[in-house]
């Protein structure tokens, strides 16, 4: 009986390998017909528009603006073709600060988690800087004449308000989009500018002469002004937008624009801002 028993045992095994060897591959499974996951778009898709409030930092450059007015009240005399008087540097640089208000409309395209958009951004305010003044007063040669020459002036500039038409690139992180953007600017302002060059010709002759070389006293002065003049430049910033309900976002950023020189004044704001947003 013992024996029998055993004779069963290895006939049993030798079947069970026996159909492993010609088991069909087609019956291993079927993780091969899973359908793919369905697109899944991002929800930063679409229009958006919201509105911002700002603070700014400018920063003004009067240092040459000056020079043009100098250059043509002296156009035909040596005093500014030997001396360069236009040169003398009169002016000065200034910082500002004040607050902004506006609002931005854009266009966003998603691949996955990179966000690519265009935005049109509009700030409200009201930056005014007034240059410094450092009068020069020097003695100097020109055309066979001594000169004592003073150089004195002033300006102004007061941004109103400006708008930058930027592109941007981002990359969603758990409902946050940080993103970077760069573009061009355009911002009106109010300018002004004066210079003044006054004298004496031949300082050391007695004053008034009655015989040469004369003592000459003289005194020019040009002025210019501007409402409402267009400066433009460029602009590149960043920030993050963020979901707090389906379609409202808040959003955290700062931008750096700088406008060229206008009548050589040289201007550049730095804005930090904090928005309200809302997606279509």
């Amino acid at each position: 009986m013992r024996r029998l028993l055993v004779a069963l045992g290895l006939i049993a095994s030798t079947c069970g390998a026996f159909a492993q060897e010609f088991e069909l591959p087609t019956l291993r499974g079927s993780d091969a017909f899973v359908p793919a996951a369905p697109v899944i778009y991002s929800r930063w898709d679409g229009f958006y528009v919201g509105a911002q409030l700002g603070y700014g930092f400018s920063q003004h450059d009067f240092r040459t603006s000056t020079s043009t007015l100098v250059a043509h009240a002296l156009r035909e005399l040596a005093l500014e073709a030997e001396v360069g008087v236009s040169n003398w540097q009169v002016l000065g640089r200034v910082d500002t600060r004040g607050a902004s208000g506006g609002g931005f409309f854009g266009y966003n395209i998603g691949w996955e988690s990179v966000i690519l958009g265009v935005e049109l951004n509009y700030s409200r305010g009201n930056f005014v800087a007034d240059a410094p003044i450092e009068p020069i007063t020097r003695v100097t040669a020109a055309g066979g004449n001594t000169y004592l020459v003073t150089v004195t002036g002033g300006a102004s500039m007061r941004i109103t308000d400006f708008a930058t038409l930027r592109s941007r690139a981002g990359f969603e992180v758990y409902g946050f989009l940080p993103y970077a953007t760069i573009g061009v600017a355009v911002g009106r302002a109010d300018v002004s500018r004066t210079a003044t060059v006054s004298g004496q010709e031949n300082p050391n002759a007695v004053c008034p002469s009655p015989g040469p070389p004369p003592c000459t006293p003289f005194s020019f002065t040009e002025t210019e002004s501007k409402t409402g003049a267009f400066i433009y430049g460029w602009s590149f910033g960043g920030g993050f937008d963020v979901f707090v309900l389906p379609q409202v976002f808040l959003r955290a950023e700062y931008e750096y624009i700088a406008f060229s020189p206008l009548w050589d004044i040289k201007a550049n704001i730095q804005t930090v801002r904090a928005a309200l947003g809302f997606k279509f």
